[in-house]
């Protein structure tokens, strides 16, 4: 056998056989059961790869390669999205055309890829820029146009200067600036193609109930982004005009503490209500105000809230009938729910703010009510509501607080004063004869009273009752205690009075209806949760939640669902891109191309820059834009937008499984014989593409053309890769590293076997040169292994290996590929000790290691005698008795307390580990006594019982 491991010859060795033979085509025909095997596919940018981006791909071959040799027909192709802004900026740049560029870069990404020995079926390789693939693109469209799902809209949308170009919400990044060039980004009224994703949002939401392979927090990140809000509409009549206000509001329980109402600064009521405006002047110059400001401005948590009231006009609470005032404030967007909200600054956050800034009524209308865990309402009892007051009580002289320890019935409890409020009493008055009677305490004034009220239910059982305390909060002052009388026997019998330092009070309340009462005294604010109504008329006492419904009811409103997703805006200003397949004709209106005619393609031309106008350069070419309509043969015009890069990233995985077919997007036989995705990798697109994708696809299922309502059954999101100081790698810190590179210097199997054991799949972690070096020192160890081959058989190695082969069959499939690596160098170290490996173990463990080192396995298997591919032998089964552990550690207890652990062979005998015990002076010191009892389980505890 050779001696000398020389990864570059190996490796160009095999990848050009590999590419010879064909082996990693996937079989339409067979009748194996198959496996769809796919990365998130990328864009081929002018920088090629970094060592971060094969991460994710390293993933899916070794998943590939397990698959296959367990007997699956794998589909794993590759392609390239390449249309698109960075494409085309890129071009400006360079000065070259798009489709050049994009050609080179696409060949440099092929080369790199190739370098590092993936098992890709090449012959269904796809790019979203050939004329074949985006003439499917545009037939979705038109199916969409056809359905109804894709129109015009004149609205203002995300307009950046720099790429000069309309943007999705989508694109913007999380201040609001372009995505691609990180300007400014400004409001534009534009004609613009848009979908109407909003009428799958129902069903995206739903259907993620249905992917339980999928990460919780790209699901939850998919809610979020979604943002379904159940409540209603509920209109607002306008004083003295024949138009209402109507509102959005998923609270609609709070609809009786509504003090005023606000509308978009965009809302078209404004412009209607001008001549009535007092303050116009004021009011049109913070509208303009607004405009420049993105939606993540307008709402971001903790900016400070502004507003102008239209003086002249007022409202109706359709529930109070109360006159309320309105305002316009930037917080409120017009694109959620109606443009208008009805503002209840006592169970709101956003709204109290805004009403403690302009001196508007408060108005409390739900009093939430907590369940005292340590005495709890008792089944049986009849529940009564008490008014009650809890009051903190401060010496100004040392700035401590006033609790009260209880006894008797309430022993163990820690309260602040409290009592109920007596028919005729104020809160104040109660306070005062509570501190008077409890403290003893006279010259005490009352501060401050909140203006919330919170409620706790509990078991007063000396009364054989539960209660429900509507409690008053009160903040006492009292200058010294040097007034304090002498507090009643009756009194001292109930709780001890004692004074804590105001760091302690919190800790030191026990019920959590009073700790959460001591919160609100400290740090006033809205109640926003559930409970029971007040200030309602004739809803009052009745629970929140179960009231939402009759309350719309009465007002005559109405039960709806908003969302925060946005219809799609699906039209860029822009000449590299999918043409939108669609005329204009003055006399037919927007016509679409005919199928026959697809695909539209994009004209050759030599400046493709953008307009500066609005208009895509598509615009610019005469011969291009004016054609005959389709159906009056009149003079028309082509659409001169182009669809976004999300456009063919959004259905490509379905034309992998059939990407010669020019007669239909894929066959259904096709569909049917690969659908849907079982695994998809990659990251970055928690929710853009994959929210598109799962739309475009739910679509393509309602139309006919896929038998699946989703498209990914199982994704696995990888963490990035860092540069080696720690950052991300960026050109501007001059931090990146060229896998081919690495590749050139250490090898790919250790470039790939590397990133696998860096750490957990789904974390981020820096790159280690030292790291990988150790990585490549495994992998030629491995190789030198070939001397201590014997004929037959090493029993020393036998456990370890069938260890192994469990160990790394499970690891893959769980896409924990750093333990499964991390378990095969702990096999090698075990070999080396033992100082010799029999062949066929040899052979089944090189077998193990072929999906993450694909070259050198199979030179290591060629020079064993084999004449097949490594990368078509089935894949080892472990023996599960062999793979059992030879010794295990039992833990030794000796009359109750654990005095060490043994080390005994696996399933040994009671007899035996009593006996091995006994041996070990360290342990049966302990055993000076004849146990009464023995306690043992195998392979785990021995209990020797007095």
């Amino acid at each position: 056998m050779s001696r000398d491991y020389n990864h570059k010859d190996i490796e160009k060795k095999w990848q050009k056989r590999w590419e010879e033979s064909g082996i990693y085509k996937a079989d339409d025909a067979s009748k194996k059961p198959k496996h769809y095997v796919l990365d998130m596919f990328p864009y081929p940018s002018g920088e090629g790869l970094h060592v971060g981006h094969p991460k994710g791909y390293v993933a899916t071959d070794i998943y590939s390669r397990f698959k296959r040799v367990n007997g699956f027909n794998v589909l794993h192709p590759m392609g390239w999205d390449a249309f698109g802004l960075p494409a085309e900026n890129f071009a400006i740049k360079h000065k070259v055309h798009p489709r050049a560029a994009v050609e080179k870069n696409v060949a440099y990404f092929k080369q790199q890829l190739s370098n590092i020995g993936f098992s890709y079926d090449w012959s269904r390789e796809i790019n979203t820029t050939d004329p074949a693939f985006y003439k499917w693109t545009q037939w979705i469209f038109l199916k969409l146009l056809e359905k109804g799902l894709a129109y015009e809209s004149h609205e203002p949308i995300n307009w950046c200067p720099s790429c000069q170009t309309g943007l999705a919400n989508e694109d913007l990044n999380a201040d609001g600036t372009c995505e691609r060039c990180d300007s400014k980004v400004e409001k534009k009224p534009i004609r613009q193609w848009v979908l109407k994703i909003t009428d799958y949002a129902d069903r995206m939401l739903e259907d993620l109930e249905t992917l339980p392979e999928w990460p919780e927090h790209i699901k939850e990140a998919q809610r979020n982004w979604i943002g379904r809000s159940e409540g209603a509409e509920v209109d607002f009549e306008i004083v003295g005009h024949d138009k209402n206000i109507t509102v959005f509001t998923t609270r609609p329980d709070t609809l009786f503490g509504a003090t005023y109402v606000v509308l978009a600064p965009e809302h078209e009521l404004i412009q209607e209500l001008a001549s009535e405006l007092e303050n116009k002047e004021e009011v049109f110059a913070y509208i303009e105000s607004a405009r420049k400001k993105d939606d993540i401005q307008r709402t971001a948590e903790g900016k400070e809230k502004t507003g102008i009231e239209l003086k002249g006009v007022r409202a109706i609470n359709p529930a109070t009938k109360e006159e309320v005032p309105v305002f316009i404030a930037d917080y409120v967007l017009v694109h959620y729910g109606t443009g208008a909200i009805m503002a209840v600054p006592a169970h709101d956050q956003r709204d109290y703010e805004f009403a403690k800034k302009y001196n508007l009524q408060i108005r409390q209308v739900v009093v939430p009510c907590s369940e005292d865990v340590n005495n709890p309402p008792q089944k049986g009892y009849e529940e009564v509501k008490r008014e009650t007051v809890i009051v903190h009580l401060r010496d100004t002289q040392t700035g401590k607080y006033a609790l009260l320890n209880w006894h008797d019935s309430l022993e163990g409890i820690t309260t602040a004063i409290m009592g109920g409020v007596e028919e005729g009493q104020t809160p104040e008055e109660a306070a005062l004869m509570e501190i008077e009677e409890e403290a003893a305490l006279v010259g005490v004034n009352i501060v401050h009273r909140s203006p919330f009220i919170t409620s706790a239910k509990y078991c007063a059982s000396h009364k054989k009752e539960n209660r429900c305390a509507h409690a008053h909060v009160l903040l006492a002052e009292v200058d010294g205690v040097t007034t304090q009388g002498s507090i009643a026997d009756g009194e001292k019998k109930k709780h001890t009075l004692v004074w804590v330092d105001e760091s302690e009070v919190e800790s030191l309340l026990t019920p959590a209806h009073q700790k959460q009462v001591w919160s609100l005294l400290r740090n006033e604010s809205p109640l926003s949760g559930d409970g029971y109504l007040i200030n309602s008329g004739i809803f009052d006492d009745k629970d929140s939640q179960e009231s939402k419904k009759e309350i719309v009811q009465f007002v005559s409103g109405r039960m709806t669902n908003t969302y925060k997703i946005q219809d799609w805006v699906f039209s860029r200003q822009r000449y590299w891109g999918e043409p939108i397949p669609v005329i204009h004709c003055e006399k037919c209106g927007v016509v679409p191309v005919p199928e026959d005619q697809l695909p539209v393609t994009l004209p050759e031309i030599d400046h493709y820059e953008p307009t500066g106008t609005g208009e895509s350069p598509l615009a610019n070419i005469a011969e291009w834009v004016n054609v005959p309509c389709p159906k009056c043969d009149g003079a028309a015009k082509r659409e001169t937008n182009t669809m976004p890069q999300w456009a063919g990233s959004s259905w490509y995985w379905l034309r992998f499984m059939d990407p010669h077919n020019d007669s239909a997007l894929v066959s259904e036989e096709q569909e049917k014989q690969w659908g849907p995705v079982d695994v998809y990798v990659g990251g970055d697109h928690a929710v853009r593409h994959l929210i598109y994708a799962r739309f475009w696809h739910k679509f393509l299922y309602d139309i006919g053309v896929t038998t699946t309502v989703e498209p990914f059954t199982r994704l696995e999101f990888l963490g990035f890769i860092l540069a080696e100081d720690g950052r991300k790698m960026s050109k501007r810190w001059g931090n990146i590293i060229n896998p081919d590179d690495v590749v050139d210097v250490h090898g790919a199997d250790a470039f790939r076997a590397y990133e696998m054991f860096m750490g957990p799949f789904e974390n981020t972690v820096p790159w280690s040169t030292n790291g990988l070096i150790g990585v490549q020192r495994f992998i030629e160890r491995v190789w030198r292994l070939q001397a201590k081959i014997k004929d037959a058989d090493v029993e020393d190695v036998e456990t370890p290996l069938h260890q192994t082969i469990k160990k790394v069959t499970e690891d893959i499939e769980a896409f924990k590929f750093n333990t499964a690596v991390s378990q095969m160098m702990i096999f090698i170290n075990h070999v080396e000790k033992v100082g010799e490996i029999g062949k066929g173990q040899y052979e089944t463990f090189i077998q193990l290691l072929a999906p993450f080192a694909p070259h050198i396995t199979e030179e290591l298997w060629e020079l064993l005698g084999h004449t097949t591919s490594i990368h078509t032998e089935p894949w080892p089964v472990y023996d599960e008795e062999k793979a059992l552990s030879q010794e295990v550690t039992v833990t030794v207890q000796i009359a109750g307390k654990m005095r060490g652990t043994v080390v005994v062979p696996h399933n040994a005998e009671q007899s035996k580990v009593e006996e091995m015990v006994q041996n070990e002076a360290k342990l049966s010191k302990y055993l000076d006594f004849k146990p009464s009892k023995v306690i043992f389980v195998p392979n785990k505890i021995i209990n020797f019982i007095p």
